[in-house]
C-alpha cells in the first residue's frame, strides 16, 4: 500500500485509505438520530429541515428542453406568480439563474404593458 500511495498527496493518500477500508467507509455513513425533535437527522438542531422536507413541487418539471418566456404568453407567466402578484423565487420554480432573469425580464415587461398586473384583484 505505502508504494501505491507514493505520489499522492494528503488528501490523495486519505481517500485511498477510505476506499480501501470498508470500515472506514462505513464508520462516515450518517446514522438516523434516535427520536430528535424536529431538526436534521443527527444535528440535534430544532428547525432545520432534511432533505425530505426540502423537496417541494417544481414549476418547470422537465429540465431537457429549452426555455423561452415570451412576454405576450400571460398563462405561462401567471405560473410564475403567487397570489400576491410577486415572482416565485428560483428555489422552488427550480429555474437556472439564466432562466430565472430572463422570466423576471418577461414578467416586468408583461406588466410594463399591461399584459398582467402588478397586483392582483385581492389586495387592491
Amino acid at each position: 500500500m505505502l508504494a501505491m500511495t507514493k505520489g499522492l498527496s494528503k488528501f490523495g493518500k486519505f481517500f485511498f485509505q477510505l476506499l480501501t477500508h470498508s470500515k472506514s467507509i462505513m464508520a462516515l455513513e450518517r446514522k438516523p438520530a434516535p427520536g430528535g425533535r424536529g431538526g436534521a437527522a443527527g444535528s440535534g438542531r430544532p428547525g432545520q429541515r432534511n432533505a425530505q422536507q426540502n423537496q417541494r413541487k417544481r414549476a418547470v418539471p422537465n429540465k431537457n428542453q429549452v426555455i423561452f418566456f415570451d412576454y405576450r404568453d400571460d398563462r405561462k407567466l401567471r405560473r410564475f406568480i403567487n397570489e400576491q402578484g410577486k415572482i416565485i423565487p428560483r428555489r422552488v420554480t427550480g429555474l437556472t439563474a439564466r432562466e430565472q432573469r430572463l422570466l423576471t425580464k418577461s414578467i416586468k415587461w408583461a406588466r410594463h404593458l399591461a399584459i398582467i398586473p402588478f397586483v392582483s384583484d385581492q389586495i387592491k
